[in-house]
This record gives C-alpha cells, sequence and structure tokens, in this order.
C-alpha cells in the first residue's frame, strides 16, 4: 500500500496529523436538490450542485434555494456512494489515534432542519458526531472553489496539520485546493514546525497537499 493509501486510511505514523475536506453532494452521497435560477418571479432555469457551482447571474436574474435548504428531501433522497463512505468510515477507525480531523465541506447553506440533515449520515452508519459540517453556502459572496478555500485556509492557520486532503467531484475545487499549496502564508508554515517539531533535517515536506477528484463511481483520481 503506498504513502498516499496509507494517509488515506490514517495509517501513516511518521508524518503527524492530517484533515480531510469531503464534498457532500456528488462525493458521498448522489442528490437531486436543485438549485432555481428566478427572473421576473418565474423559473427559468433549473441547476444541479456541478451546474450551480459555474453558474453566473445574468442581469435581473436570482437563485433560489429552497430545495437546497430541506433536510427533510436531503435525508428522502440521497443514495449513498459506497466507495466514499466506506472510506470514511475505514478513516474514522484510526483518526483518534494521529489526531487527525475530517471535515464534510459542502458548497450548501445552514438546512432548514439540522437534525435531519444529521440523521441522514447516521442512517448510513456515519459518526457525524466525530465531524464538523463546514457550510461554504454561509459566505455571501465568491465562487464556491473560494469559498470553500477560505474556509481550508482557516485550519490551515492553527499549525495543527501536515497532510491537507480535500475529495470533491468538482475539477474547479479540486485545482483552486491543489494550487493553495503555494500560496501558504510563512506565518503558517512556521506555526506547523513549531507545533510539530520539525527538525531542520526534515525529509518530508512541511504540509503536503493531496487534490483528490471523486469520479462518480466513487474512485479517486490524484490531481496534481
Amino acid at each position: 500500500m503506498g504513502r498516499l493509501q496509507n494517509y488515506l486510511n490514517e495509517l501513516a505514523s511518521d508524518y503527524g496529523a492530517g484533515i480531510t475536506f469531503v464534498d457532500v453532494d456528488e462525493t458521498l452521497f448522489s442528490t437531486f436538490a436543485k438549485i432555481l435560477v428566478l427572473k421576473d418571479g418565474k423559473v427559468i432555469k433549473e441547476l444541479n450542485n456541478q451546474e450551480f457551482n459555474t453558474y453566473e447571474l445574468e442581469d435581473g436574474e436570482s437563485f433560489n434555494f429552497q430545495q437546497f435548504k430541506s433536510a427533510k428531501l436531503f435525508r428522502k433522497t440521497s443514495i449513498p456512494i459506497p466507495a466514499t463512505i466506506k472510506r470514511i468510515k475505514r478513516m474514522l477507525q484510526n483518526i483518534d489515534i494521529r489526531k487527525s480531523k475530517i471535515v464534510f465541506l459542502t458548497a450548501r447553506a445552514d438546512f432548514d432542519d439540522k437534525h435531519t440533515f444529521l440523521q441522514t449520515f447516521r442512517d448510513h452508519g456515519i459518526e457525524i458526531d466525530k465531524i464538523y459540517v463546514e457550510r461554504a453556502g454561509n459566505i455571501k459572496t465568491g465562487t464556491t472553489a473560494n469559498k470553500k478555500k477560505s474556509i481550508i485556509m482557516k485550519y490551515l492557520s492553527t499549525g495543527l496539520y501536515r497532510r491537507i486532503r480535500l475529495m470533491d467531484d468538482d475539477m474547479a475545487n479540486v485545482k483552486t485546493f491543489v494550487k493553495m499549496e503555494k500560496e501558504i502564508p510563512q506565518a503558517t508554515i512556521d506555526k506547523v514546525k513549531q507545533y510539530h517539531n520539525i527538525p531542520e533535517d526534515e525529509k518530508f515536506p512541511v504540509i503536503s497537499f493531496y487534490g483528490l477528484l471523486v469520479l462518480p463511481s466513487g474512485k479517486l483520481k490524484e490531481i496534481v
């Protein structure tokens, strides 16, 4: 088993804690909520999750997120992607030992019923109480990729993590993430060095990024 697979399974013992950001729609679950595009009070388009990530409103248009906020619809219609669900469960078995962390990073904003939303994960055997859900849709401006970037940077600034991973079905999100490796502030790098007591002759990079595109089958493709 290669180093990346060891990290994904939280089996690596020579490199310190990692943090894994995992998208929800079309990464953990196939979902069917639509974002409506309105103009003059009428629905002119219905967008799925991937279409929304790149859609730019034209003059007079606005989004309606009613379906996207419905926890009942999410729980009732979401279909688990087995490969990803299995991978998350495996990581959770070892994550406490490594002091690592999993964050579900969705493009959605707050749901209308937090408890129903979280129960969806429990329905499929995911220990959601060990995982924090970040909702990039609560950030009002910017592309989905840049909203997710700002959330990821917040976690990196703590200096706690040396392995940074993103699992996402949207290539734009993954490519933005991969570019972040060259944008880490020196202050953050110094904080990681101090927290992990990294010697000057350390053979591994101080921080390593792994951008992982989730294919429809749930398999991962590393993007560099």
